[in-house]
This record gives structure tokens, C-alpha cells and sequence, in this order.
């Protein structure tokens, strides 16, 4: 729809939409923002946390993002509620966090854009091969769900 101007894309939008969306009157100007993978190094800096598109922007492969930026955040709440709240050393409580997220973190960080990139490699035969992984994948029940729950849940 890029190649529309505004009026247009406007009449093709009042299309597609059913009519019980209303007819809409007026749509705002494209924005086109390029999808790649930006990963602070750390996520705490002092008693600052990053956690979830703060601490990484990811291509959106399934979600991924929000379930690290949700693993993020249970991690955080978890360690700040065994923390011995006499002790207050909550600098070493947040820089543990950090530690123990850092390989589930970076191995989907890894994952998701080896996943994103390789659709867009021209090698002969490697949609094929995709497509066979995926169909294998897709027949192979047990593996499908244990991937699955390593997505949502993480490497633990």
C-alpha cells in the first residue's frame, strides 16, 4: 500500500474492513521503520533495569520479544522478593538477574535473528530445506511442543 497516496489507501482500507468497523474518514501518514536487532550489552546500569523492547528491539518472530521482556520481568520481581529486605544490598540482587538472564536472553537474541535472516538468504535449495524442517517439524509432535515451551518459558 505503499505506492497509495492517503485518499487511496484510505478507500482501499473502507474495503477490507467489514461494515460494522464504520466507515473510516481519515488515516495518518505511512511510517516505515526498518525491523533489525539492537541488544543493550547489560541489563542493569546502576539501579536501572531494561527490560523487554528497552533492553532489545527483535524482528518479531512469534512474539518472541514479549516473552523475553515477560521472562525479563518475573526474574526481576523474583529476585527483588527473596532479597532479604533488611540486607539492601540491591545492587548485587540486580547485577545476579542480569547473570542469570544473560543465556536464555542471548540465546534468543541469537535464535530469533538467525531465524529472521535466513529468510532473506538467495541460497539455492534453502527454502526448500526451510520448508522441510518446517513440515518435519510441524509432523514430529513431541519436538514441536518442546519447542514451544522453550520459546514461552526459556532455556531453565
Amino acid at each position: 500500500m505503499h505506492d497509495l497516496d492517503d485518499a487511496q489507501r484510505l478507500a482501499v482500507l473502507n474495503q477490507v474492513f467489514p461494515p460494522r468497523v464504520g466507515r473510516l474518514v481519515a488515516i495518518t501518514p505511512l511510517k516505515r521503520f526498518a525491523l533489525g536487532l539492537n541488544a543493550e550489552r547489560t541489563l542493569v546500569e546502576g539501579r536501572t533495569v531494561r527490560i523487554g523492547n528497552a533492553a532489545q528491539t527483535l524482528h518479531p518472530v512469534a512474539g518472541q520479544g514479549l516473552n523475553l521482556g515477560l521472562r525479563d520481568a518475573h526474574a526481576l520481581v523474583a529476585a527483588l522478593q527473596a532479597a532479604p529486605a533488611a540486607a539492601g544490598d540491591f545492587d548485587a540482587v540486580l547485577k545476579r538477574v542480569e547473570w542469570q538472564r544473560a543465556p536464555d536472553r542471548w540465546a534468543l537474541i541469537a535464535a530469533t535473528d538467525f531465524l529472521a535472516r535466513s529468510f532473506t538468504w538467495p541460497l539455492p535449495g534453502l527454502a526448500s530445506a526451510r520448508g522441510l524442517g518446517l513440515a518435519a517439524l510441524q509432523a514430529l509432535s513431541p519436538a514441536k511442543r518442546l519447542l514451544a515451551r522453550q520459546m514461552m518459558f526459556g532455556w531453565r
